[in-house]
């Protein structure tokens, strides 16, 4: 039996993403922009999802941080989206289960 080896890297980088799955919020919100893959700015995710855009702003920074989301900056307003290749290099099958 092989056993392959991890980098501390990789295993630092699932720390980050399970913390930041460890909210409820922060799941739904995967799911939400996981459904709606496009213009998904602060004030449309919090509109949809009950929650002010303050609120929305820190849950997404700390799904940024942990890579699971990309912000790009389109105007005045920051679009997010989901960063699928870190859900299928780290957590496959994570987005179908949602």
């Amino acid at each position: 039996m092989t056993i392959e080896q991890y980098s501390l890297k990789d295993d630092d980088k699932r720390v980050k993403i399970f913390k930041a799955l460890a909210e409820v919020k922060r799941i739904e919100m995967i799911r939400y922009l996981h459904l709606h893959k496009e213009n998904n700015t602060c004030g449309s995710i919090g509109e949809s999802m009950g929650m002010d855009k303050s609120n929305v702003s820190y849950h997404l920074k700390i799904l940024y941080e942990a890579d699971l989301v990309s912000v790009t900056r389109m105007g005045q307003n920051k679009i997010s989206q989901l960063r699928e290749d870190t859900f299928s290099e780290l957590l496959p099958g994570f987005l179908d289960s949602l």
